[in-house]
């Protein structure tokens, strides 16, 4: 279970997803807990005699509402935690398959609103791997583009951004968890007996929050470049899974700062697969 988003990000989670179909019958659910996305997989995941169903979330974090509407369609929770996520780019068979009554006040920018969810029909046992948060392979991965921009680490800010969910709550998690990835790098520098970097920041950009909350932590974020720059230089790494546009946001919201960037994002990386593989050899 991923966002998604143009072919390119797409195929890039499929590319990761690739030894897992050599043992397994694999489908893919696109969609921020899109209830049609969802009830397709498992309809085809059935047909084919599954005994049980392994839902890897396949994002940035645990911390957000897109995890926990999922849970809820999968019969993993009792209640809806939040309001229903939107469904981008709608159909009529999105709205046929949603079983609810809607009208037009329920679409707006081409997007579909539904007042309420019930969970999808599954008859098959479900388990919910981890998202990918402090794992150890994510701070790898982000560890190596940082190094790919390092000249001088101990006179180097290092500034982690992320997209970042709109709820506070969920938000202080997810910065949580970045910050426990920092925390691995500077101990794998440690180790190896190589200069720590001069700090590891964390942060979301929050493009999706009310314009107040996005406009604090744009801010925000240009205040730790700037301040950074006045003691050596600062690299900038978007923590985001595949490329596709949103990245690019972080950077052009620095525009006037000087910074380190290369806009790499964590696919492509053959140590997602090594995720992906994991979290189903732990759930078996």
């Amino acid at each position: 279970m991923a966002h998604g988003g143009g072919t390119t990000w797409n195929s890039m989670v499929k590319e990761a997803a690739k030894p897992l179909m050599e043992n397994y019958p694999i489908e893919f659910a696109w969609g921020m807990a899109n209830f049609v996305s969802l009830q397709k997989a498992v309809h085809k995941l059935e047909a084919e005699k599954a005994d049980r169903i392994i839902v890897i979330p396949l994002f940035i974090s645990k911390h957000s509402p897109i995890l926990r509407q999922a849970e809820f369609l999968l019969g993993l929770r009792d209640e809806l935690a939040d309001a229903p996520m939107p469904v981008m780019h709608y159909t009529d068979e999105f709205v046929e398959m949603s079983g609810i009554e809607l009208d037009e006040s329920h679409k707006m920018h081409n997007m579909l609103f539904p007042p309420t969810l019930n969970p999808i029909k599954i008859n098959t046992p479900v388990q919910f791997t981890d998202a990918l948060d402090d794992h150890p392979i994510v701070a790898a991965i982000l560890r190596d583009r940082i190094l790919a921009l390092s000249e001088d680490p101990n006179a180097e800010t290092v500034v982690l951004a992320a997209h970042g969910p709109n709820g506070e709550e969920d938000n202080t998690g997810w910065v949580k968890s970045m910050e426990s990835l920092a925390a691995q790098i500077q101990q794998w520098q440690n180790e190896e007996g190589l200069s720590t970097f001069r700090n590891i920041l964390s942060l979301t950009v929050r493009d999706d929050a009310p314009k107040p909350i996005h406009e604090q932590a744009k801010q925000h974020l240009r205040a730790l470049v700037r301040q950074g720059n006045s003691s050596g230089n600062v690299i900038v790494i978007p923590v985001f899974l595949s490329p596709g546009g949103r990245e690019k946001s972080v950077a052009q919201r620095l525009e006037g700062l000087n910074f380190k960037w290369s806009g790499d994002t964590l696919l492509p990386d053959d140590r997602l697969r090594d995720f992906l593989t994991m979290s189903v050899e732990r759930s078996l």
